[in-house]
């Protein structure tokens, strides 16, 4: 494969000798361009149109390392790129926070606003799964399928990704009994509440309680928020 050539033509070479060498800079730089795009020499609509997107890391597991988000310009060197006023920027950062190491997307504003946009783990699209929302958020949620009476207990465990709490941080947990309406129909002499025990919340579990009244209550949802 040849190589691009700099100072093609010479201008102290006749075109008709240094034309050669001019084509072939030109192949090469169709060749190049061609990485990532549909090359100039193709002959479609399409032509120069973006195939995907390769990001070089601005910054690796060495200036960013473990738990150390988000990411910052004050490390040395800096894991963010340098602000640029009035003007955004995409790029991605080799993260780990924890989790597992790999790439994750940012949008860093023109005001110095920065937006993590992927995290470096894969979503679970069930009844019981996790998935992370711009800016960092991680979200968890699942279902405990349990006949409810007043005074049960248990323990509910968050997920993990590759043995790993999908949480650094839990900010937040959210629960909604449910019924079952084939059963009974909850009235006002019939109600079930769970509670949340929040010395027992962690990063990787919370315990729960229910009171309240009532025998037609088959286990509870529950939604947790954090990073």
């Amino acid at each position: 494969m040849s190589s691009y050539q700099p100072g093609i033509p010479t201008g102290t070479v006749n075109l008709d000798q240094d034309y050669k060498n001019i084509q072939k800079n030109f192949q090469q730089l169709d060749t190049s361009f061609g990485i990532d795009h549909v090359t100039f020499s193709n002959q479609t609509p399409q032509n120069g149109y973006h195939e995907s997107i390769h990001f070089n890391p601005v910054s690796t597991t060495t200036t960013n390392p473990p738990n150390n988000q988000p990411l910052s310009h004050s490390t040395s060197p800096p894991s963010l790129p340098p602000l640029v006023p009035g003007y955004g920027q995409l790029f991605s950062s080799t993260i780990n926070d924890g989790v597992t190491v790999d790439n994750s997307l940012y949008f860093l504003t023109g005001n110095d606003l920065l937006l993590q946009l992927t995290r470096n783990f894969q979503p679970v699209s069930s009844t019981n799964g996790y998935t992370f929302l711009p800016g960092g958020i991680i979200a968890a949620w699942g279902k405990k399928q349990i006949i409810l009476s007043p005074g049960a207990s248990g323990t509910i465990t968050f997920p993990t990704v590759s043995s790993n709490p999908v949480f650094s941080n839990v900010f937040n947990v959210f629960t909604l009994v449910e019924y079952n309406s084939s059963v009974a129909t909850p009235s006002s002499t019939s109600s079930m509440t769970i509670s949340i025990d929040t010395f027992t919340l962690t990063k990787t579990s919370f315990s729960w309680f229910a009171g309240g009244s009532g025998g037609s209550y088959r286990g509870f949802y529950w939604i947790a928020l954090g990073n």
